[in-house]
């Protein structure tokens, strides 16, 4: 765990948009969030926990050049001062199980809690003194990973327009805020297994997997048994709906819908309907019709 000075200086980096917290609320299984590594899954994890600004930047770059951001990764060393018996470096940021044994392996192999446990001992990310890849300077090869995994997962811009380049054309396409979304999904929770436009047949009558000029506004992330996932992706679109655009979201029988005066989630009102009945083994996700 190390850290020099960048030369760049201080980086404003892009909003990023993180996954929320799940528990019983929504009805799902505890989760603790996307548990894909890499660089995404270090942004994520990192802004989850507090990072922001260059502390962020340097959080990324220095996850992956201590791990490649794999959080199971085990790293033994020979006895140091204080350590005589030895140590290991352990998960994606490698925190040391001598000179921080506050931190638990289990702790230590789970992103988001590494990354609670890094926000901690650099202070916050102003201090990376620890980190052997920060004061050898070779966490500054990954400062360009870094930038372009929070480029990425940068939110849309302030005015609510989604990045340039995405949208797919018709005659069944997706609209560009659905296939943002979809990429979104893909880098965050490590899934291809996506939905999207359907030729007017396999939904229900006006759905918004039917295309509109061409292009469709909905999505079907396919979770099969996994409902842990499922409410991560679920709790991480209502979380992030400004941004997205998100219409309303379906997942085992509950539906959150942003056109209601106080959204919320709850039970399908029709025990009949599609929404009660059909959305077990994914989470369907449903855009504005203007992005």
């Amino acid at each position: 765990m190390k850290l020099v000075l960048a030369a760049a200086g201080l980086l404003l980096v892009p909003v990023v948009l993180v996954a929320a917290a799940v528990g019983a609320g929504a009805g799902g299984s505890e989760a603790t969030g996307p548990g894909a590594g890499g660089a995404p899954g270090l942004v994520v994890a990192a802004t989850r926990a507090g990072f922001t600004g260059q502390g962020l930047r340097l959080a990324v770059a220095v996850g992956l050049a201590e791990s490649g951001g794999n959080p199971a990764v085990r790293s033994p060393n020979p006895p140091t001062p204080g350590c005589p018996q030895g140590s290991t470096d352990r998960g994606a940021w490698q925190l040391n199980n001598c000179y921080h044994p506050e931190v638990a392996d289990a702790c230590a192999d789970q992103l988001a809690c590494a990354a609670e446990a890094t926000y901690r001992i650099s202070a916050a990310g102003s201090d990376w003194r620890a980190w052997a890849t920060y004061t050898s300077g070779a966490y500054q090869a990954k400062l360009g990973a870094a930038d372009q995994a929070l480029a990425t997962l940068a939110a849309p811009t302030a005015d609510g327009q989604i990045p340039a380049g995405y949208g797919t054309p018709g005659p069944c396409g997706l609209s560009p805020a659905t296939d943002y979304a979809k990429h979104l999904v893909t880098e965050l929770f490590g899934t291809a297994d996506i939905g999207g436009c359907a030729p007017f047949s396999g939904h229900v009558e006006n759905s918004d997997h039917y295309p509109v000029n061409g292009q469709a506004h909905a999505i079907d992330v396919m979770v099969a048994t996994n409902t842990a996932l499922g409410w991560q992706v679920a709790q991480w679109a209502a979380a992030n709906a400004a941004a997205l655009h998100v219409k309303y979201v379906i997942f085992q029988g509950q539906i959150i819908d942003f056109r209601a005066p106080a959204p919320g989630w709850h039970a399908c009102r029709d025990p009949a309907s599609s929404c009660a009945r059909n959305h077990f083994n994914h989470v369907h996700i449903s855009f504005t019709a203007n992005a």
